[in-house]
């Protein structure tokens, strides 16, 4: 994801926290606007900044063959929640790109599920950041990830 983007995105919340999607949000979320390209239809956005969460409610577009949540959608959730708080985390002072993700399905979310992507930082260097991230819904951890990110060097 562009850091650009990350940038707009996280700048311009569009309400309140908790006070989107009729009040189902939970206390401290806030929704991010849309983002364009590749993330434009993967549904809104919340942001804890406080506790590097990112969540999303689980909706039709979510959902596989199975009525689960589709594979591929939980680890963009994963690594776009690892990249956006790196980015934060790091005050968004140089671009970094996901050059590993590793993840373990652990359980199934289903639909009007909400699913938290919380991470964690095991090292921010100046080359390389790695980074963890789970996806619970309510008690069940749903997804187990680990990234690794380049930095980026100025284009010139």
């Amino acid at each position: 994801m562009a850091e650009a983007e990350i940038e707009a995105a996280m700048t311009q919340a569009i309400a309140a926290p908790g006070e989107a999607a009729g009040g189902d949000v939970p206390e401290g979320f806030v929704p991010l606007r849309r983002m364009s390209g590749y993330m434009a239809g993967f549904g809104q956005l919340y942001l804890h900044a406080q506790r590097r969460t990112l969540a999303v409610r689980i909706d039709e577009s979510h959902l596989n063959n199975l009525g689960i949540p589709h594979g591929g959608m939980l680890a963009t959730l994963a690594d776009t929640a690892i990249g956006m708080m790196m980015s934060l985390e790091t005050g968004r002072a140089k671009s970094a790109v996901t050059v590993n993700l590793s993840l373990d399905y652990l359980d199934s979310a289903r639909l009007g599920d909400w699913v938290e992507a919380r991470v964690e930082f095991d090292k921010l260097g100046s080359r390389l950041r790695y980074g963890t991230c789970r996806l619970v819904s309510g008690e069940r951890c749903l997804l187990r990830a680990t990234a690794i990110f380049a930095v980026l060097a100025p284009r010139t």
